[in-house]
This record gives structure tokens, sequence and C-alpha cells, in this order.
């Protein structure tokens, strides 16, 4: 059985492995994402992405449940 200690030691590697990762997917969008100027359909699909999130038409559907719905 995993003592507090090293469940404590675990919690914590993972949380800095999550920041890491957090850190490189800025790098990876900052980097490779933001280097072109997007097209006139991506700005449409942007501009259509952000209304329906601001009038609520988004949804946050879990994994598991779309599966299921499959």
């Amino acid at each position: 059985m995993t003592s507090e200690v090293e469940l404590e030691e675990i919690r914590s590697l993972l949380l800095n492995l999550i920041k890491k990762v957090d850190g490189l997917n800025d790098l990876v969008e900052e980097r490779l994402i933001g280097s072109e100027e997007p097209t006139q359909k991506d700005v449409a699909a942007i501009k259509e992405y952000e209304a329906a999130k601001k009038n609520g038409k988004l949804t946050l559907v879990f994994f598991e449940d779309l599966a299921k719905r499959i």
C-alpha cells in the first residue's frame, strides 16, 4: 500500500508535469500555430465559435457520454 508521503510526492510530481506540459503547449502555439496569418475561413470559424460561446450555445460533453451515443 502506498503511504501518504508517497502519494503527496506523486501528486507534487504530477502537478509539476502539468505545469511543464502547459508551458510546452503555449510554446508550440506561439511558435508554430501563431506563425501564419489565419485565412478568411479561419477567421469566420473563430467568430462563429466566439458568438456561440457568448450566446451559451456551446455545451460541455464528456467523452464517455459521447462514446455512449455512438
